[in-house]
């Protein structure tokens, strides 16, 4: 027997980050059918679908391609499969999230008939609608739109946008010669038509262009015109070098021409022309895909849920809860008083907004520190930067270029601040700054006092409103004096500066959390309280989850919130049987880390800006900070506690790396979410979470 036998022979220890992805994707898909959310809302799930099904393919298909097809592709992978295994799954995955999101899409179309809204070419085109689509074409569509001849040398397409491919026919005879038409992505997808009262017409660009092919064409027949688009690979490495910039933009210029993974056309479209796309593009059969609807479903159905205007469709509207404490001039006085803890979108942005403003307006704050990943385009954060370094403060940015997507953005923002005199780092050689710090140092009474935010989400005021996340607003010296040595460190090009209370990726986080689990392991083999609560986003750190195993093999009670990806294995008898893997998806996107170790019954809470993924831990520069002020380490304790109730929007993954619904388990019915959006504060601050998430394991340990 060769090594690949043995190996598939063994029981795999941990499950395949990539079909973990596409199960994500599929809980996210279950909530667009679900008939408990409003019907916007489930198309606005449906669009979010799409839109991660276009990343994924982005990012992860390339690589998943290049191992299926290379000379390695029989070798075992830890998951059990081999690459040519997998590659064949996961095309069977995106296949039937596709045709399950085609039929989600018919269903939401048919249920806004019924409310009133139709939607081309339900209706036919009355005179008073053919005069407002050609107003339409001439004033706001022809101006946009890009012709272009098909021929070899066809200059590259741009990626994830609706083409549309048309066989003409001289008008004088000959033979048919084919054009490409773009349509425009600056103007809206949907268009209004004029109509009866009480019912809304509608009608999409693409049909509307359709109607007026001649006007493009005149001197040619169009025999046929179908919509194409295309994702192609966009994960390129970078040539890094102390010049960060210049390595992203290079890239940048790469991903214009990066190898087509994935093409969509329109079921109607005649297989000859399917056939010459195909060939353009070097796409096999299996990475085509013909639509049964309406291509990019991600941004229709965001377009339609942003126009809109049915609030008896969608979620109620909520207002974030305003910490006034935090939003007057007294905010500095307030967090000398006091550690604050934030918790978006349920608490408002605004105070991490103020803390910037007064900063840039106070005479006696001396320095502005802030290390910004992903920003928005007209962000406050970023203004009021701009106006401390106006107001002569010294103000220094790690504005990281290497934010995924975001890349070409932050180049323009963080050049626009060096424009005004701050000091603009766009990242350090070899390692992608995800930490997310504030620090203001402020002269008060002839000596430096520092104050500092400490989040585990971006400073970006739009997201805010929909990730969940965690913000910590302190004075606290050491924090304080940690911050400053980090700042120091990334200003020295990533040197490590030795620090006592924050814990630094790629040095120091990982040999943290070890150190944090195995205290836990010999807790419990001594016979004294242990538990681990933890909360992140992905978790795929093999060496992390073995520290987990032997956790659990202790008997420490190990319960995981994990929204998206995770390979550990729970409920396995004798390797992970005290592991219970929970996730939440639901209107907010859970964004937040943080982690609860019981420490024989006096409980330590950290937040994060990383999940226990190889790259946060290894190849990111990432923050993990303790919570001291005991009120503020409850309100993490409570948070937990509510989402592990949750018997509403919760999965619980089983060793098969499948997701069930979490059971109820005799649990009152509860939305974890729902309720901090009525009551954030009385979450927090610790009123109404009395529920016991684990009471089977009375007895062995309790949880925090």
């Amino acid at each position: 027997m060769d090594g690949s036998d043995k190996r598939r022979g063994e029981q795999p220890r941990t499950l395949c980050r990539e079909l973990s992805w596409l199960q994500f994707n599929q809980r996210v898909q279950a909530e667009a059918d679900n008939p408990d959310n409003p019907l916007l809302e489930r198309a606005k799930f449906l669009s979010i679908v799409a839109s991660n099904l276009d990343e994924f393919i982005q990012v992860r298909y390339h690589r998943l391609l290049e191992a299926a097809q290379g000379p390695d592709a029989g070798r075992m992978l830890a998951c059990g499969l081999t690459p040519a295994e997998l590659m064949l799954r996961v095309n069977k995955a995106i296949l039937r999230q596709q045709n399950l999101q085609y039929m989600l899409y018919e269903g939401v179309h048919s249920e806004l008939y019924h409310q009133g809204v139709q939607f081309y070419p339900v209706f036919m085109l009355t005179d008073a609608m053919r005069a407002r689509c050609k107003e339409i074409f001439l004033h706001d569509l022809l101006p946009r739109l890009h012709l272009a001849a098909w021929n070899e040398e066809l200059e590259p397409l741009p990626q994830k946008k609706l083409l549309m491919l048309v066989r003409l026919r001289p008008r004088t005879g000959g033979a048919p010669r084919f054009a490409t038409v773009a349509l425009s992505s600056s103007q809206k997808r949907i268009y209004d038509l004029p109509g009866e009262e009480g019912t809304r017409y509608c009608i999409r660009q693409e049909d509307l262009v359709k109607q007026f092919l001649p006007l493009l064409f005149p001197e040619d027949q169009a025999e046929e015109a179908s919509l194409f688009r295309f994702v192609r690979n966009q994960d390129f490495p970078l040539n890094e070098g102390d010049d960060v910039a210049t390595a992203v933009r290079e890239m940048l210029l790469k991903r214009r021409t990066g190898a087509v993974m994935r093409l969509e056309a329109e079921e109607r479209m005649s297989a000859d022309m399917l056939a010459l796309l195909m060939k353009r593009f070097g796409v096999p059969p299996e990475r085509r895909y013909r639509v049964t609807g309406p291509l990019d479903l991600s941004k229709l159905l965001m377009t339609l849920y942003g126009q809109m205007d049915r609030p008896e469709l969608k979620y109620p509207k909520a207002e974030p809860v305003t910490v006034k404490a935090l939003t007057g001039e007294d905010i500095f006085a307030n967090i000398a008083r006091k550690d604050w803890l934030l918790y978006h979108p349920y608490h408002s942005f605004e105070p991490v907004v103020n803390l910037l403003n007064r900063a840039a307006a106070d005479a006696d704050v001396c320095s502005v520190k802030a290390t910004l990943y992903r920003v928005g385009g007209n962000s406050p954060v970023v203004r009021a930067l701009q106006h401390a370094a106006e107001n002569g403060k010294q103000v220094t940015v790690l504005f990281e270029a290497r934010a995924r997507f975001d890349e070409e953005n932050n180049l323009l923002l963080g050049e626009r601040l060096r424009r005004v005199g701050c000091t603009v780092l766009f990242g350090i050689p070899y390692y992608k700054t995800h930490s997310k710090a504030l620090l203001i140092t402020r002269m008060e009474n002839g000596e430096l006092k520092r104050y500092l935010h400490l989040g585990t989400g971006n400073y970006h005021d739009g997201t805010a409103r929909l990730y969940t996340d965690l913000g910590l607003l302190t004075a606290d010296p050491r924090l304080g004096e940690d911050a400053a040595r980090f700042f120091y460190g990334l200003e020295g090009n990533g040197q490590p500066f030795a620090m006592t209370s924050l814990y630094k990726a790629p040095e120091d986080l990982k040999p943290a959390l070890l150190t944090l689990i195995g205290r836990e392991t010999r807790n419990a083999l001594c016979g004294l309280p242990a538990g681990i609560v933890a909360k992140m986003n992905g978790l795929l750190d093999v060496t992390v989850i073995n520290a987990l195993y032997e956790a659990s093999r202790a008997g420490v009670p190990v319960e995981l919130i994990v929204r998206g990806v995770c390979v550990l294995m729970p409920g396995v008898p004798g390797l992970s049987e005290n592991i219970r893997v929970t996730s939440i998806i639901g209107r907010q996107l859970e964004h937040a880390r943080a982690f609860c170790f019981l420490n024989g019954g006096e409980p330590e809470v950290y937040l994060s800006s990383a999940d226990w993924m190889g790259r946060n831990l290894d190849r990111r520069v990432e923050l993990m900070f303790p919570v001291r002020d005991a009120a503020c380490k409850q309100a993490v304790c409570n948070l937990l506690r509510l989402q592990l109730a949750d018997t509403c929007k919760a999965w619980r993954l089983m060793p098969d790396g499948t997701y069930i619904r979490s059971p109820a388990d005799g649990r009152p019915t509860l939305n974890a979410q729902e309720t901090l959006q009525n009551n954030v504060d009385a979450v927090l601050g610790g009123g109404g979470v009395w529920i016991d998430t684990r009471p089977e394991l009375d007895g062995k340990a309790e949880t925090p």
